[in-house]
């Protein structure tokens, strides 16, 4: 697959400077690898699709585009009849959903709302006019609901529900699903939940991938007797670590977000489970129930502390209820000491 991520996506693309010997193994590649595995999938005589809703992992984006499939993102609701904003050829990134469509004005306002205005946007909810007066603008732009900012190279991009954004202590930009999302593109990570709304620095509770870590382990020789051993060992704090640093750098070249890299972190001794009521059935993070199930673990993260004794409920398989107990290890992303405001608590 080196050839396809290295041509496949400049040939999509249609870029001049692809040299001879790269369309040659490419042309090779979809001969041998890249057409059977289409045809597979049933993508042999897709000429272009998209991506909306939710968004999927860069890798996984980059791969159908390198083998040939032009896949794309955009943005839409059903009050914009279609979409509002789309990826024009030779502009597809996996961190956008594109400019604004012909035709549509957006706006961000102050909150961080999208809101759109186009020709073919609805009216109104039929029956509904108090929904309808909330929807729509006295200047007739259509509330999303949805948070984000348009970058310096015009696109879009959604960062969230605009009710769940809020603000660090300096009035940075925090949203916290944006953060989770970019950390569980990593395959060690299989869940996290971000921590900052009207506090100094953002913090962060880790799940590990137990079957990617897991199989880390066992080519490595490092021996784990359970979840909670291999979740506490110091080289999987240092493989999470890598991968945080990773998104701090990706939010450090977003001017809307570069203020909210993650400071601290924690990787917790048990996954979060839909039975502990931290998830829902669909695994999504019941974000406000952890905050409050955890907030001794969350306080602490905040402090100057390097340890947390914890003692948390568990529902087993059968129903029965049972306590799982640890000492968690709080990590500082960065090698640099104390957050200032931390050094500020513990000078007080």
């Amino acid at each position: 697959m080196g050839v396809a991520r290295c041509w496949g996506e400049p040939i999509l693309n249609g870029r001049a400077d692809v040299p001879l010997h790269g369309r040659l193994l490419y042309a090779l590649g979809e001969a041998l690898i890249y057409g059977p595995v289409k045809n597979v999938l049933g993508f042999s005589r897709i000429k272009v699709a998209y991506t909306a809703g939710e968004a999927i992992g860069p890798d996984l984006f980059a791969f159908y585009r390198s083998i040939g499939v032009n896949l794309k993102q955009f943005y839409g609701q059903t009050e914009a009849f279609l979409y509002i904003s789309t990826q024009p050829d030779g502009q597809i990134r996996s961190d956008t959903v594109g400019p604004a469509a012909p035709g549509v004005e957006i706006r961000i306002v102050e909150s961080g709302e999208v809101q759109f205005r186009s020709p073919g946007q609805f009216v109104e909810y039929l029956g509904d006019p108090v929904r309808t007066a909330e929807t729509l603008t006295p200047d007739g732009f259509v509330r999303t609901g949805d948070a984000g900012f348009i970058g310096q190279d015009g696109h879009l991009r959604i960062i969230d529900r605009a009710k769940d954004v809020g603000r660090l202590t300096d009035g940075t930009l925090f949203a916290p699903k944006y953060i989770e999302n970019k950390l569980k593109f990593f395959p060690n990570i299989k869940e996290a939940v971000a921590f900052g709304d009207g506090r100094d620095f953002v913090a962060a509770f880790i799940n590990i991938d137990l079957t990617a870590l897991g199989n880390w382990a066992e080519r490595n020789g490092v021996s784990y007797g359970s979840y909670q051993e291999l979740a506490a060992l110091p080289q999987v704090y240092d493989i999470i670590r890598g991968h945080i640093r990773q998104v701090n750098r990706d939010l450090a070249a977003e001017p809307a977000m570069a203020g909210a890299a993650i400071t601290r972190f924690v990787i917790l001794h048990k996954e979060l489970d839909a039975d502990d009521g931290e998830l829902t059935r669909t695994r999504k993070v019941r974000r406000a129930f952890v905050q409050e199930k955890y907030a001794g673990l969350v306080a602490t993260l905040y402090e100057n502390a390097r340890e947390c004794f914890v003692s948390t409920e568990v529902t087993f398989e059968d129903g029965r209820k049972g306590r799982i107990e640890a000492t968690l290890t709080l990590a500082e992303v960065d090698d640099r000491g104390p957050h200032p405001h931390q050094r500020e608590t513990l000078a007080a």
